[in-house]
C-alpha cells in the first residue's frame, strides 16, 4: 500500500500569480509536486529536460513531478493559482514528468484549488491536517480524470459510458442524490446504466456510490474533527442516520467507533 493511502501527502504552499503576456517565469523547479490551475489566460509550458513544449487552455490545469524544471509563456494574459503538495515518501504517485488536465467544470474540485491557492502565511496544527487532506484529495481527483481520459479514449461506447460515470461520482459527490442524476449527465436512461455498470464492473451502481461515499467518509473521520452531520453532508448522504446506516452495514461498525479505532 502506498504510503498516501494511509497518510495525506503535506500541503505545503499556494499562491495566486496575475500574468502578463509572454515569459512570465524562467526556468524553476520545486521540492514538491506542483498543481498549476490557469484560471484565466492561455499559453504554453517548456521543460528543458524533456525537450517538450506542453500547451494550456483557460481553466486547465498542468501538474508537475517534484524536481522538473519547466518555465511559462503567456499568449493571453491571466491569472495562475498554484498548490504545492510534498511527494509521497516512497516516490510514487507520479510517474511522468508532468500531467496535462483538460478544463476543469466541477465545482468542487475549483473550489478546492481557490481555497488551497489563497497564500496562508501559517497554519495552525489543525489547519495543516485539514488543508493536507484536501490537497491530497485534490490531487488524486485531477489523476484520476487524466487516467480516465486517456481510458476513455480507447474504450469502447458502453464503457466510456461507466468511465463518466464513475468520474461524476468522484467530482461531485457531495452534490449527487440518485442515479438518475448520475444517469442524465452521462446522457443514457438510468435503467441502461444500471445494467452498463452491473455487467462491466459486478455491482450495482447504487453500491458503488455508497462506497466511495465511506471512502470519503472514512478519510474526514481519521483526519478531521468534523461532526458527524456535518461529515454526512461533505460525503453525499442526505442525513446523518442513513450516513450511519450505510456505514456501518459497508464498514462493518459505526462511524463514531471508527473514529475512535
Amino acid at each position: 500500500m502506498p504510503s498516501f493511502a494511509r497518510q495525506p501527502l503535506k500541503f505545503l504552499a499556494g499562491v495566486r500569480c496575475p500574468l502578463k503576456t509572454g515569459v512570465c517565469c524562467a526556468v524553476h523547479a520545486h521540492v514538491g509536486i506542483e498543481i498549476v490551475y490557469h484560471a484565466t489566460g492561455s499559453g504554453h509550458t517548456r521543460l528543458p529536460r524533456r525537450q517538450l513544449r506542453v500547451p494550456f487552455a483557460e481553466q486547465s490545469a498542468v501538474i508537475y513531478r517534484a524536481g522538473e524544471p519547466h518555465d511559462q509563456v503567456m499568449d493571453r494574459p491571466g491569472e495562475d493559482w498554484c498548490v504545492q503538495v510534498a511527494a509521497p515518501a516512497d516516490g510514487g504517485l507520479l510517474a511522468d514528468s508532468h500531467l496535462y488536465v483538460p478544463p476543469l467544470s466541477a465545482p468542487a474540485l475549483i473550489e478546492d484549488l481557490r481555497l488551497l491557492s489563497h497564500g496562508y502565511a501559517r497554519l495552525s496544527a489543525d489547519e495543516q491536517t485539514i488543508f493536507s487532506l484536501r490537497a491530497t484529495t485534490l490531487l488524486l481527483s485531477l489523476l484520476n480524470i487524466h487516467a480516465n481520459l486517456s481510458r476513455r479514449e480507447a474504450a469502447s461506447q458502453p464503457e466510456q459510458y461507466v468511465l463518466q460515470a464513475e468520474q461524476f461520482i468522484r467530482e461531485q459527490l457531495p452534490g449527487i442524490r440518485s442515479v438518475p442524476q448520475i444517469a442524465r449527465q452521462v446522457g443514457i436512461s438510468d435503467h441502461y446504466l444500471r445494467h452498463l455498470f452491473k455487467a462491466r464492473r459486478g455491482k450495482s451502481l447504487v453500491r458503488h456510490l455508497n462506497e466511495i461515499r465511506v471512502e470519503r467518509a472514512k478519510a474526514l473521520l481519521a483526519h478531521s474533527q468534523l461532526p458527524l452531520k456535518q461529515i454526512a453532508t461533505l460525503s453525499g448522504f442526505k442525513d446523518e442516520y442513513y450516513f450511519s446506516a450505510v456505514f456501518r452495514r459497508l464498514a462493518h461498525l459505526p462511524p463514531g467507533q471508527y473514529r475512535k479505532k
